[in-house]
């Protein structure tokens, strides 16, 4: 056929396909779908002119472009997938990455005695971060333009040449290219570790890049209607293993007791060595995530506030955890907490956290019973990523019986001082004890992990449950230098 007559063909066959994707693009809008398109590839496949045939038939006012190279410095002090997990698209929106998570991971995780042991790790991770999206209705398209070792050559000499694009060529392109065999099969195992029903890989054969970008176009548009023409994502129900439930604290005994005068001197050496861990933190660039949970009226505020007395505000941060407002309900429900990790040498203590949807998202309705369920992987998965990166996560759960929360919450109500602090929703809560404490014993049975286990703490005597979080925290990061 000519030439001439096949680009002309080519061409119609592509502004056909960009129109339809734009009519795409506006019902995923109104359906609320998120999602995110990936485009990887050899260097010099072609990334640039596929990714600029996608953006080229949508709305810019719906979607984001991220291109990725070198992390930044802010990147550099989070974890690796902190910085992709930030920029996870809003319901109805779509994402494109022109070089990913995938890029990254062979750039940053293949190096050191331990190189193929983190690439283990961080494709677990990419996977379960993958499936966590799609789990939440995410649809994740993957693209992996492959051309061969000497049409790279070709293109990479061609582009030197020209000197519109010779400044789009640096050495790391050719070192690259000089290891290219070296890293096919790596490159190759990644994606066929990676390639999941949910969330499967298209290998598009790029030698012929007019072909290609039509070949991804045509995918594109196609996975989109398949996608609307659903009526929903179907989940098949989650059956979690069973599990011993923790015992609720023994009312039948007193509580741990101690005295104003013992902890005001018990707390003069616990100060001191707070700060100490706190420099420690620092010096050694190890973030430290705190998460307090408990009962309403259990002493979290009162216990966050002797825990930092000493620190230095400018390496800690006390995160208020409340009602997510309508851009972080448009997200993953973790992407909020994500974005307020701490980077590296700083710690950020939350009061209350992700914990909320196996909590009162669960006793309230606010979560799906499979969501709730699926959020006891996610969360592990979440906290074991973030320890395995090189950072510390302490969780406190502070219990009190009924009955002390009956008597703080009058005592409050009686003080000017204190009636903030309490308010009809916490009343409205007492009525569903029993469910929030059946929630609770789950959640301490199902996220108390080697990696991040729970401290549960008797709070019914202040004194003693303040130091011993304290003690514990010191206790926690001693051990981690």
């Amino acid at each position: 056929m000519n030439s001439t007559v096949t680009r002309d063909r080519n061409s119609e066959r592509r502004k056909h396909l960009g129109i339809e994707l734009g009519v795409q693009q506006r019902a995923l809008r109104d359906r609320g779908i998120p999602v995110i398109i990936v485009v990887e590839g050899w260097n010099a496949s072609g990334i640039s002119d596929t990714v600029a045939a996608l953006l080229d038939g949508l709305d810019p006012r719906g979607f984001d472009f991220h291109a990725f190279g070198h992390p930044s410095e802010e990147e550099r002090d989070h974890t690796f997938l902190w910085r992709f997990w930030i920029r996870t698209p809003s319901r109805g929106r779509i994402a494109v990455f022109a070089r990913s998570w995938y890029s990254r991971l062979l750039a940053e995780e293949l190096h050191g005695i331990d190189g193929l042991e983190r690439i283990n790790r961080a494709i677990r991770s990419v996977r379960t971060f993958e499936q966590q999206l799609a789990d939440a209705g995410t649809l994740v398209l993957k693209y992996f333009l492959q051309i061969s070792r000497e049409e790279q050559r070709r293109r990479l000499l061609a582009r030197e040449r020209d000197t519109l694009t010779s400044w789009l060529i640096t050495r790391n392109d050719w070192d690259f290219h000089r290891q290219y065999d070296a890293y096919a099969p790596l490159i190759r195992r990644i994606i066929a570790e990676t390639d999941t029903p949910d969330n499967p890989w298209r290998i598009v054969e790029a030698d012929d890049s007019t072909r290609a970008v039509t070949e991804v176009l045509s995918s594109v548009v196609d996975r989109l209607r398949d996608r609307l023409a659903l009526e929903g994502v179907c989940r098949l129900p989650i059956a979690l293993p069973a599990v011993e439930m923790p015992p609720p604290v023994d009312t039948a005994k007193g509580p741990h007791t101690m005295g104003r005068q013992e902890y005001d001197a018990a707390l003069v050496d616990s100060q001191a060595r707070l700060r100490a861990c706190q420099y420690s933190l620092f010096k050694r660039m190890i973030p430290l995530v705190i998460v307090y949970e408990g009962w309403d009226a259990a002493g979290k505020g009162g216990s966050i506030k002797r825990l930092v007395q000493s620190m230095n505000p400018r390496g800690y941060e006390v995160v208020p955890v409340s009602r997510p407002n309508d851009d972080e309900l448009a997200h993953h429900y973790l992407w909020r907490f994500y974005r307020r990790f701490p980077p590296a040498g700083e710690v950020r203590i939350f009061d209350r956290s992700w914990y909320g949807r196996v909590l009162v998202e669960r006793v309230e309705g606010f979560a799906t019973e499979q969501e709730w369920k699926r959020a006891y992987s996610e969360i592990n998965e979440m906290e074991r990523t973030f320890v395995e990166s090189g950072g510390g996560i302490i969780k406190f759960w502070l219990e009190i019986d009924r009955e002390t929360q009956l008597r703080r919450f009058r005592e409050r109500a009686q003080d000017p001082l204190k009636q903030w602090k309490i308010t009809e929703e916490d009343w409205r809560n007492r009525e569903k004890w029993d469910q929030y404490d059946a929630a609770v014993r789950e959640m301490l049975a199902r996220t108390s992990t080697p990696q991040a286990p729970w401290t549960v703490i008797d709070s019914r005597n202040k004194p003693y449950a303040r130091l011993r979080a304290q003690r514990t925290v010191i206790e926690y990061v001693e051990g981690l230098i």
